[in-house]
């Protein structure tokens, strides 16, 4: 092998290992949802009255990066044992990342999120970094014992995805369209947790954790995702009624939110599986996908 193509052998494989690194660091920060998260923010950005300055914008999307990664990771380190039966490709349950490093990893993102919101002080004031502080020990709380109660730790999950939109609302000057937002973003993120832990009841149980299917019954819980669900129809179109929002809000939110939440509103309850319910639970990914659409759309117009 000549000396050139053992250099470039050498920078392919270094690339290669890069990639994979980040991969697997990626993967246990669910960089995907993290996106997801900072995605609220710029939508509840467009919903005030109100446009802060670059820093407070800055200071709000680390705010909420960091606390929301350090709490997935965090999350992850907990779930180790059912994730080996449910989620075995996941970086701690495969063996790729020491637990020690992920609970390293996980303390800094949320401390370094903390340090950010009291940065944000002088900018935004005390409401918004109190909330971000109660939004950061509640998160704590839900990784290490809300998750292991039923139905309590659905609650604080939807509770937190809700409190992204308050949070910001608090500090540009909240309005209708931020509790419309959050009121969305509670009870789609409720039903789907309640789908994700039909999905992940065999594997729950057979460790010990009792989740709200494994009390009540999947057929149940499904019927209580479906209730959640059924409620977001009259709270997506409310808004464009009370002139909160315009017809470009109005289009997107039936085709991309109404319509859908009702057929799963529907569907859940028929039959429900575990398979199925892995399968609605990525649905409702593209449902909420589609709601920030439409909350974007009918924030930059109004």
């Amino acid at each position: 092998m000549r000396l050139r193509d053992v250099f470039f052998f050498s920078m392919a494989k270094r690339r290669r290992k890069r990639v994979a690194i980040f991969g697997k660091w990626g993967k246990l920060i669910r960089w995907q949802n993290t996106l997801v998260a900072l995605a609220c923010v710029m939508v509840a950005l467009t919903l005030g009255e109100n446009r802060l300055d670059q820093p407070s914008n800055l200071i709000i999307y680390f705010v909420v990066g960091l606390i929301f990664a350090g709490g997935n990771v965090l999350n992850d380190f907990v779930d180790v044992p059912s994730d080996k039966i449910a989620h075995p490709n996941r970086p701690l349950p495969a063996g790729t990342i020491k637990r020690k490093s992920a609970l390293l990893l996980g303390i800094s993102l949320l401390t370094g999120g903390i340090v950010f919101d009291l940065v944000g002080l002088g900018y935004y004031g005390l409401p918004p970094t109190l909330l971000a502080v109660f939004a950061a020990v509640l998160l704590l709380f839900y990784d290490f014992i809300g998750s292991r109660v039923p139905f309590l730790g659905n609650l604080v999950v939807a509770l937190l995805a809700g409190t992204v939109f308050i949070y910001v609302g608090s500090a540009q000057g909240l309005t209708h369209a931020h509790v419309y937002a959050a009121g969305f973003a509670a009870l789609i993120t409720l039903a789907r947790e309640i789908v994700k832990d039909i999905a992940d009841r065999e594997a729950d149980e057979s460790v010990g954790i009792r989740t709200l299917p494994a009390v009540i019954g999947d057929l149940k819980a499904a019927r209580l995702a479906s209730i959640s669900m059924v409620v977001i129809v009259p709270l997506s179109i409310i808004p464009y009624f009370t002139g909160d929002f315009n017809e470009w809000y109005l289009a997107p939110i039936i085709l991309f939110v109404v319509l859908p939440v009702a057929l799963l509103a529907w569907l859940l309850p028929g039959n429900i599986t575990s398979y199925k319910a892995k399968k609605y639970a990525k649905d409702m990914k593209w449902i909420i996908i589609g709601g920030l659409l439409a909350l974007f759309l009918g924030g930059i117009t109004a």
